[in-house]
């Protein structure tokens, strides 16, 4: 690895070429992307996050390989980059570590990757890079101690934020992880980890994010690195739920609006005394297609709890428009039921002169 080409290391896709080419098999190219990564990013012992961290990981990544430098999360994005380009089954963990019996006042972040063995392995690119001076100064000092770490190896050292990460099937808390003992009487025993991750995977952004501050809550929250990472959790639930519900009314306001111009339809050609005449069966449906719809409509609209304060005000007024249409359309509905089982001398006296419309709503 010490060999590639200064112009093959520009992005991730020339540096997998190159380990695809020169390492056959799981393990060296493995040990290869891993030796790039420590080799050749410097911890940056001066950086401040800014926008960088709303960046996509495609540009997150790119920078790091420009700048060649970084703290835990660039280190770790690079190698899951690397490794998703290979075509290995990863995860960055986030999390608090300790060192000679001492906790961590900052968060960190280190890979797992599951191997052909079906086993979950843990590495630190960070801590296998070098190490940070009293003077806060950088050394470089390639090891690889934190290279293919087991689970149960890797937790004396390493507390993941969410225990589904300690790949365990009785994962410990945050409390034995500070006493560095276990205790009886575990709340997780035969915990199904990898059963959980698969379906965790399968979720949703905004439903990971739910259950992972599940996970956070209960396996204690006793310090401010976990409080923190709870509430970033949270936070991004609440907002992607905002943004799906926004999205939602959305979707809402347009449906009613087509719905509001059928019931309009209905209502133009009710004033016009029901002519030219229909038969009673296409009478019934030009006021049941929007009276079904606005029903439906409603009840989304009553399935969405939030759009944030800023929406309350328009939000709350669509709900009361949606409330009056299907109440409309309903008594439109009722007097058609009546009209049509009238004969024909008492439906002239039925037709109405002037009736309720019903008005768009802007998004």
């Amino acid at each position: 690895m010490r060999q590639i080409p200064e112009n093959q290391t520009k992005s991730v896709a020339q540096i997998s070429d190159y380990i695809k080419l020169h390492f056959k098999g799981e393990e060296l190219q493995i040990k290869a992307a891993y030796f790039f990564v420590i080799s050749t990013i410097s911890y940056d012992v001066n950086f401040s996050f800014t926008t960088e961290l709303f960046s996509s990981d495609e540009d997150f990544v790119s920078k790091t390989i420009a700048n060649k430098s970084g703290v835990c999360i660039h280190y770790a994005k690079l190698f899951k980059a690397l490794l998703d380009q290979l075509g290995y089954q990863s995860q960055i963990v986030s999390g608090y570590t300790k060192q000679n019996n001492q906790i961590a006042k900052v968060s960190h972040a280190w890979c797992a990757i599951k191997m052909k063995d079906t086993n979950w392995y843990v590495f630190d690119p960070t801590w296998d890079s070098g190490y940070v001076t009293t003077s806060n100064m950088f050394v470089s000092n390639i090891a690889s101690k934190h290279y293919k770490m087991l689970p149960s190896e890797a937790v004396k050292s390493h507390m993941p934020f969410d225990f589904l990460w300690q790949f365990s099937k009785e994962p410990i808390s945050n409390r034995e992880f500070y006493n560095g003992k276990n205790y009886d009487n575990k709340p997780l025993v035969n915990f199904d980890y990898q059963n959980e991750i698969d379906k965790y995977n399968k979720l949703s952004e905004i439903d990971k994010a739910f259950e992972s501050s599940e996970r956070i809550q209960n396996n204690e929250i006793i310090n401010d690195l976990i409080l923190e990472e709870y509430n970033y959790k949270k936070s991004v639930f609440n907002a992607t739920r905002l943004n799906k519900n926004i999205e939602k009314v959305t979707e809402i306001i347009e449906d009613y609006n087509v719905a509001i111009v059928l019931l309009n339809d209905f209502i133009i050609y009710r004033n016009k005394g029901f002519t030219p005449t229909f038969s009673d069966a296409i009478l019934l449906e030009m006021i049941q297609t929007p009276k079904e719809r606005l029903e439906n409509i409603q009840r989304e609209i009553f399935g969405i709890s939030s759009v944030g304060k800023e929406n309350a005000a328009s939000f709350n007024e669509l709900r009361s428009s949606i409330a009056d249409a299907v109440k409309q359309s309903q008594e439109q509905y009722d007097f058609v039921k009546d009209y049509i089982s009238k004969s024909k001398k008492d439906r002239k006296k039925m037709v109405d002169k002037v009736i309720w419309s019903g008005k768009p709503v802007k998004q």
